[in-house]
């Protein structure tokens, strides 16, 4: 394809459904969070920002929320037969956080993928403009690391478009933060094909990536036929548990759980 990757953008093209945003702001906005759901009904806010919000909200503590409402009573206590001495120390009583903690086999799992979706996207690039030298950056490790269940409950939801308008790494200096989010408005106006490749579901495209544990070439979407780079194959799942061979059963049965398994159900839901 010969037509330039950057021509002027289309000013009718309209990013995001008001659908989408409600099924968003009922994960992203309980009752008992700061921004209230009636106030934001006549929002104008996109998809991207409502996820950019839901990543910086912090989960609610409920042992502080009781702490709140518990009415303390101070008594006085004569310590009468109190013992001299130095006090023995207490005992760590701490559970060591390790690897097979389900939040880091998660956030390892979502780092891999968030990194597998760009290269996956650059190799579809390389379809449509073979001769172009542009290509989408890594994105902001913090939207890779959040494993809150709000957050990933809505990314779910998103489409892998939306991922690609997030921040890019602090790493790109040369680049704007907003650097793929231009890059991918204007493909949006210059190859439908492409841009619809972009509205594929989050959890369908980790279903592809999943494959099982198995090695994966190419993928096919609406007979697109998208060939997997070297760098695209290094971050597939079977590379993730080879890599982690010690965590493989912990990988595979978090993966099928948190993703595949939700993944079927919906797909019944739309039969």
């Amino acid at each position: 394809m010969n037509q330039d990757i950057f021509p002027k953008k289309s000013n009718n093209y309209n990013f995001f459904s008001d659908d989408t945003e409600k099924i968003l702001y009922g994960s992203i906005y309980p009752t008992d969070s700061i921004m209230n759901l009636e106030e934001q009904s006549n929002s104008n806010e996109s998809f991207l920002t409502l996820l950019e919000k839901i990543n910086k909200i912090p989960e609610k503590n409920t042992s502080d929320e009781s702490s709140q409402n518990r009415v303390n009573f101070v008594t006085e206590r004569k310590d009468i037969n109190k013992k001299r001495g130095r006090k023995a120390k207490e005992k760590n009583k701490k559970k060591h956080h390790d690897n097979t903690q389900v939040d880091n086999l998660l956030r390892k799992i979502q780092i891999w993928f968030f990194n597998y979706v760009i290269n996956f996207c650059n190799d579809a690039l390389k379809v449509e403009y073979p001769n172009s030298k542009a290509c989408f950056k890594n994105i902001n490790s913090d939207y890779k690391k959040n494993v809150k269940y709000s957050y990933t409950s809505s990314l779910k939801k998103a489409t892998i478009k939306d991922l690609l308008k997030m921040d890019i790494s602090i790493k790109n200096k040369n680049y704007e933060n907003s650097y793929n989010r231009t890059l991918i408005e204007k493909i949006e106006s210059s190859s439908p094909s492409l841009s619809k490749l972009f509205e594929m579901n989050y959890l369908e495209l980790f279903e592809k990536y999943y494959n099982k544990g198995n090695p994966l070439n190419e993928i096919v979407y609406e007979n697109i036929i998208i060939n997997l780079s070297e760098k695209t194959k290094e971050k597939a799942f079977c590379n993730l548990i080879d890599k982690n061979k010690n965590l493989k059963n912990h990988l595979i049965d978090i993966t099928e759980k948190n993703y595949i398994c939700e993944r079927r159900s919906s797909k019944q839901s739309f039969q």
